[in-house]
């Protein structure tokens, strides 16, 4: 290689690491309450300085930029933090048709493991793969190619309490954490949207958020 392709190489790769900084990819993190949402946004911001999260986030929040580095990566990612009760899931579609994320990540945690008759994250779940599965905007707007995300992440929150009780397997694909979650993942990938399941660890584990947040901008 000669010294000018060389150095045109280096020159690309300096301006590509700076757009990637620059440039924010949005992010849609929805889920029902409690199960996390509020601690990941913290991970991503802060990078291991977590606060004990004792208040339910209420409404939709502004969004927020937020630098993911890890293995030598780096990447700027755009979310909001809302709210998971019922009464805010209206709010989940005004983020998703205002910011169009190219990915979606739903959040779960155990308790549909631990009581049986727990359907929150099963509701919440169909709500959403409706809302983004919908050819068209509640006006009527028919959506665009551009409407629709790269990819959503079905991420199984808080496996460092529950881990022991639920062990991860040969692969994660087989948990039984996601079983209730299979036909929505099916119906997606039906309309060429992957499906991304990932287990994390937001408020003890950040290389977990961080490599899951870049593995989904990597790989779809």
């Amino acid at each position: 290689m000669s010294v000018v392709a060389g150095f045109t190489v280096v020159l690309l790769e300096g301006i590509f690491a700076i757009y990637k900084k620059v440039h924010a990819i949005n992010f849609g993190i929805y889920g029902v309450s409690k199960v996390g949402k509020t601690t990941l946004h913290h991970q991503i911001r802060t990078r291991g300085e977590v606060p004990d999260i004792k208040k339910r986030t209420v409404g939709l929040e502004k969004p927020t930029r937020k630098i993911v580095k890890i293995d030598g990566n780096i990447q700027t990612v755009r979310s909001s933090d809302v709210g998971g009760e019922s009464i805010y899931w209206s709010l989940w579609l005004k983020d998703y048709k205002k910011r169009k994320p190219k990915y979606v990540i739903f959040m779960i945690d155990d308790r549909h493991l631990n009581n049986r008759a727990s359907l929150e994250h099963q509701v919440a779940w169909k709500y959403l793969v409706d809302m983004i599965m919908s050819e068209t905007w509640p006006n009527g707007k028919k959506k665009k190619h551009k409407d629709y995300p790269e990819a959503i992440g079905v991420w199984a929150n808080k496996f460092d309490l529950w881990g022991k009780n639920y062990p991860l397997g040969e692969t994660i694909d087989k948990h039984p954490i996601f079983e209730p979650f299979k036909y929505g993942m099916q119906k997606l990938n039906g309309i060429g949207i992957p499906t991304y399941k990932y287990i994390v660890s937001a408020k003890s584990d950040p290389e977990m958020v961080y490599r899951g947040i870049m593995t989904m901008i990597k790989d779809y």
